[in-house]
């Protein structure tokens, strides 16, 4: 009887290849730290600071990158008056524990009695950081403040209540 030779050679080359296809596939597949996740973020968050009291309610996501749905309502009560305003999110974009959030005003007004509807907006939440944060907004005409961009450099300290960032 004769004995047949039997070469390992292609299935050890099949399983590096198989290895190796699994390793890019995986590579190609995975988020990378700090790109533009997808992402809900919920929640109201207060800033008592001063006289000065302001809560910002969101409830929106994304599905990454520049687009997103959902409400937003910003109260600021202070010595100088009362501004509000509720809107819709067309934007939310978050990077580790960071959201940018971007939309159009549907109805407001500010403390000297300028009205905020159909204005743009913009916020930057920071969720991750203790105490979490919110800037202050910035308030445009449509179309003036690009889609994701954030708030103003401006923080407050949420004091009362959080967001939740999933």
């Amino acid at each position: 009887m004769m004995t047949a030779i039997v070469r390992a050679r292609p299935l050890r080359q099949f399983v590096v290849q198989s290895f190796l296809a699994a390793t890019v596939a995986g590579v190609l597949v995975a988020p990378r730290p700090g790109s533009a996740q997808s992402a809900r973020i919920d929640g109201a968050g207060i800033s008592k600071v001063g006289f000065d009291t302001r809560k910002l309610t969101i409830s929106a996501q994304s599905a990454g990158g520049s687009g997103g749905t959902g409400t937003i309502r910003f109260i600021h009560n202070s010595p100088a008056g009362l501004t509000r305003f509720r809107g819709t999110v067309s934007c939310v974009n978050a990077r580790g524990g960071t959201v940018q959030v971007t939309g159009m005003i549907d109805k407001g007004e500010t403390a000297t009695g300028a009205l905020l509807d159909g204005k743009a907006f913009a916020f930057t939440i920071a969720t991750s950081s203790k105490p979490q944060t919110f800037s202050l907004p910035i308030f445009a005409d449509a179309g003036a403040i690009a889609a994701c961009s954030g708030g103003r450099p401006e923080t407050v300290p949420v004091t009362e209540d959080g967001f939740k960032l999933q």
